[in-house]
């Protein structure tokens, strides 16, 4: 249907009622349409996904993280849920790795590991796998992103600190462990630097 037309410049909408501008040199411009027609964007969906993860991670980490979501998870099956100690922990789904001011009264800045919930994953957070593929690559952010399995969380305020590092775990024979980061160049990551 021709709305307007003019010499040059006409005026067309389509079956759907989004006007479109043509030009004389077959340039064409479309106009938002206000109408409710088109399906909304949800506040959690994301419109881009990274082709790889922000963070690697080694292979003892991998390993480390899962069997300590893997425990966490058995504890809570094992243990009675009605108890007040346990409400809110059933829904972990994963670490969140944090970077703030250390707790300790120190004027510092630290990395900090928690079990994180379903409330606690906001939309700029983003997911780490700790699947592998068969080929023993990490499962990119693409594959995982709504697979439902945990994951290491990367808290928006880290994002930038940890992008394109490494992360490794040093775990010693008391059985006491320390998560160590390391930059893109493989140098310790100092979170005060």
């Amino acid at each position: 249907t021709v709305i307007s037309t003019t010499s040059a410049i006409t005026i067309h909408t389509n079956n759907i009622l989004r006007p479109t501008l043509k030009l004389d040199h077959a340039q064409t411009l479309r106009f938002k349409s206000t109408s409710s027609s088109e399906p909304k964007k949800s506040s959690q969906q994301r419109g881009f996904v990274p082709r790889k993860a922000a963070l690697k991670l080694s292979n003892r980490a991998r390993k480390f993280c899962s069997v300590l979501l893997q425990n966490m998870m058995e504890s809570k099956s094992s243990s009675n849920l009605d108890s007040p100690a346990n409400d809110g922990d059933e829904d972990v789904v994963g670490i969140m790795l944090k970077y703030q001011m250390s707790t300790a009264g120190q004027m510092k800045m630290v990395f900090k590991f928690e079990f994180a919930r379903t409330g606690d994953i906001g939309p700029e957070d983003e997911g780490v796998s700790l699947e592998v593929l068969e080929d023993g690559s990490p499962k990119p952010p693409s594959e995982s992103e709504n697979d439902g399995k945990p994951k290491l969380y990367i808290h928006h305020t880290a994002f930038m600190k940890v992008l394109g590092g490494t992360m490794d775990v040093d775990i010693k024979k008391d059985g006491s462990f320390t998560p160590i980061m390391y930059d893109r160049e493989g140098n310790l990551l100092d979170p005060n630097v």
